[in-house]
């Protein structure tokens, strides 16, 4: 029997994370599953919630790190390394590209540990974003890199990165676990209702939301395309935006932005969020895992950053960038007039079976 030390740490890591136990628990495949949540973002609530919502093993590790970064990740690699040290895994699995996934591939690294990286060779080219340094630095000392699509793949090589390149090095496609996870829970997929006025909006990175003005400048760019087209707007409130909402508008924010035409909500569950998206017409987002959700549930996307990790979805154009508020409306009309071109069905991120590709491979290398 096989071991491995799974890491988690914010929430679309869950997501990702229990298509890949699903597997390693129901194909009995020989390798036993530890789970270690570093507690980056975590709260009994939600840990809770999705552990039951998503059938998720309870995490045999939980970390207690500061909220401070320059403190959290030393936390994290100490706290890693420690269950490294006490579980004797034979390889430590990371997803995508938190703060937690970098300290569990140093961690790994510090104490010879083989780490497997999933979602691996994904570039933004934007070195302002610590995603993209926690994604390049990941790739760099990890021993197998799953990626999600053949672009990945050639971003990696472009880097060095490629299988054989240093001995028990592997770089495979597997696909995506969370079109995996979004099958799984998802259910049929239904094309947009003519008759559908709903919205999904989300705003959380710091280069929009931390700023006042920028974040008011979206919100109120977002309202008033909403209102002109007679949309309404769901806005599950990431609590780093909220914070800042409040000092915009003060306590009473929600109903200031439902003044606006945005329905402020509490941070949605996967589920909650998977319905939403089934009943929207487009997306508004600044997330990296909502915008192939959006895919994933064919729905077009509104990406508010100035770049994303996930060109296929650009160059499939089933999403469309807008990096600045005052470019709203334009890029909403844009996505709404292409809409009927618009292909959902492409598998640009596999066949929905990744876990199971991901699960197979592990076995073979751990047993080579």
């Amino acid at each position: 029997m096989k071991r491995v030390l799974t890491v988690i740490g914010a929430r679309p890591q869950w997501m990702k994370a229990s298509a890949l136990s699903r597997v390693l628990e129901e194909a009995h495949l020989g390798i036993e599953e530890r789970v270690l949540h570093t507690g980056q973002h975590y709260s009994h609530d939600m840990a809770g919630r999705f552990v039951d919502e998503l059938n998720l093993p309870a995490a045999h590790h939980v970390l207690n790190v500061s909220k401070d970064p320059a403190l959290r990740m030393g936390e994290m690699m100490e706290g890693v390394m420690a269950a490294i040290m006490k579980d004797a895994p034979d390889a430590v699995i990371l997803f995508g590209d938190t703060d937690s996934t970098l300290a569990g591939a140093l961690a790994a690294n510090r104490t010879g540990t083989p780490a497997v990286h999933i979602e691996a060779g994904l570039r933004s080219f934007d070195r302002n974003m610590p995603e993209e340094i926690n994604r390049i630095l990941t790739d760099a000392i990890s021993d197998v890199l799953f990626c999600p699509s053949k672009a990945a793949v050639a971003l990696l090589a472009r880097e060095g990165i490629v299988s054989g390149a240093r001995e028990g090095l592997i770089v495979e496609v597997s696909g995506d676990l969370m079109l995996d996870t979004a099958r799984h829970f998802g259910g049929e997929v239904l094309p947009v209702s003519e008759d559908s006025r709903t919205v999904v909006l989300t705003l959380h990175r710091p280069s929009n939301v931390d700023n006042p003005d920028r974040l008011r400048a979206w919100l109120e760019s977002a309202g008033s395309a909403a209102k002109s087209r007679g949309w309404q707007l769901l806005f599950p409130v990431h609590p780093r935006t909220a914070r800042v909402a409040e000092r915009i508008y003060g306590k009473a924010w929600s109903g200031q932005l439902l003044d606006l035409g945005i329905d402020a909500q509490e941070p949605a569950s996967y589920l909650q969020m998977i319905s939403w998206l089934k009943a929207a017409r487009q997306v508004w987002t600044d997330s990296g895992g909502l915008q192939k959700e959006a895919y994933f549930m064919g729905r077009p996307a509104l990406v508010l950053r100035e770049t994303t990790e996930w060109t296929e979805l650009m160059d499939h154009g089933v999403a469309r960038l807008c990096p600045k508020p005052d470019e709203m409306d334009a890029a909403i009309t844009a996505l709404e007039e292409g809409h009927d071109k618009m292909d959902f069905s492409a598998p640009l991120y596999g066949n929905g079976k990744a876990a199971l590709h991901i699960a197979q491979t592990l076995r073979t290398w751990l047993n080579r």
